[in-house]
This record gives structure tokens, sequence and C-alpha cells, in this order.
């Protein structure tokens, strides 16, 4: 018995070809180096790569940009389920939020294409976003509500320290943060211009750190990023910035 198992092995094993057990997948080409990717990434940190949106879904919608009138006061209790703006929810500026539990908000464009997608609850317990006409809103979760109301669009303040904390969401420059130079903290800051061109800043030492409150980060703690008038921030995370 034992001859007839090391037998099967042998002819298994020479039937894999010089491959062995493991099939085969370089296939002898030189790799080529993304020169603009790399000089891209070595001189803005801007991420640049043919499949960016299998991360960052929301470059492909041409529906992000621009902002929607919108006022505060209404408070909504939302079951799990699929919300049509226009039908379900009125357009506007919303925050969802979820304090005790856990749940994920869907946002998509009225083509379907998927713009945000945020895990609320901890360690982000709430989500700020615009419903514009067709937008879906998909809430899901096993056992809770959603708490959303409807906010202004309202210009967000820096603290004395100079940090600007942006809450998940899709925010624009111009309407709700100011426009300029800025250092980022975190690890990553998505962009969509108000023509459709997405920029990814990428801070590799970026993550949530505890500076000191007067000084706030290092140098080595940040990278600069440029933010113009009508880009809008597209987050499913807490990001921090702060004013050079």
């Amino acid at each position: 018995m034992k001859r007839m198992i090391l037998l099967l092995m042998v002819f298994g094993l020479a039937g894999c070809d010089y491959g062995g057990i493991m099939p085969e997948t370089y296939d002898g080409e030189a790799f080529v180096k993304d020169e603009a990717a790399i000089s891209a990434y070595a001189e803005d940190n801007l991420l640049v790569a043919d499949d960016i949106a299998a991360r960052f879904p929301f470059v492909e919608s041409s529906e992000i940009p621009g902002t929607v009138e919108s006022d505060r006061g209404e408070q909504l209790i939302l079951e799990p389920g699929t919300y049509v703006t226009g039908e379900d929810l009125d357009p506007g500026r919303y925050t969802g939020m979820m304090m005790d539990a856990v749940g994920v908000v869907i946002i998509e464009d009225s083509s379907g294409i998927r713009i945000l997608e945020v895990s609320v609850g901890v360690p982000t317990p709430d989500v700020t976003f615009e419903l514009k006409p067709g937008y879906n809103m998909i809430f899901k979760s096993r056992d809770s509500v959603l708490e959303l109301s409807t906010v202004e669009n309202d210009m967000m303040e820096p603290q004395e320290t100079g940090s600007l904390m942006i809450p998940a969401g899709t925010h624009t420059a111009g309407t709700h943060i100011e426009p300029g130079n800025y250092l980022l903290a975190s690890e990553s800051l998505p962009l969509l211009s108000a023509s459709g061109e997405h920029r990814i800043y990428w801070n590799v030492s970026g993550k949530y750190r505890d500076f000191d409150p007067t000084e706030g980060p290092g140098p080595e703690d940040t990278v600069g990023v440029e933010i113009n008038a009508g880009d809008t921030i597209v987050s499913d995370y807490y990001i921090e910035l702060f004013q050079q």
C-alpha cells in the first residue's frame, strides 16, 4: 500500500512539469516601470494606477461635483433598506448617525456607481453626504436603525491648533471646507475636481496618532496637499488636515 501511494505521488509530480504543483503565473516578460505613476507619487504623493477605481469607485462618477440646497431640521429614523432620493427622501445634505450599534451606509449615484460605503458605529459614529435626485441611499444593519437628519451647507472651522477634522462622507471645497494648502495627517485624501478628474493623495505615515495638542504633527507625519475650489472630498473615514 505504501509503495502504491509513493508511485502515485511520483507520477503526480511528474505530471506537473517543471512548474511543480503550483501553476506557473510569471510569463517571463520583464517588469516595466510606470514612470508617470512613480513621478506622481515621488513629487506630489499622488496615487496613479489603471485600477484605482477598485479601491476608490467614486472616481467613475460624473455626478459628485456640486452641492444641493439644504436646510437644517428634518430628523428621520430609518429601518434597514434602500431609499431613493426624490421618492423616499428629499434632495439635500444629510448626517447619518449610529452610537450604540453597527451598520453600513452606502450611497450610489443615479447611474448606480457606488460613491460611498461607510461602516457607521464604532469608531465612525456618523457620516455626512449629499443626496441628489436619483441617488440611492442603502442602509444595512442586523438589529438597529439609522438616525438621519438634514444639515445646512456650513463651512467647517479649524481648531486653535489648525487641525481640521473632516467627517466621513462628501465635502466640497468652497462650500464645506476652505480651499487652500494643507498638511494631511491621515492615510489618504481622495478628491474629485469640478471637472471630474480625481486626485488621491497618500501619506504612508498617516494613521490616527496622538499629536501634541499645542503643536500638531511633525513634518515626518504629514504630506502637503492642495485643495482647489470645487474639489469634493470623498472619504469612508475621518480625515485630519492641518492648515499651512
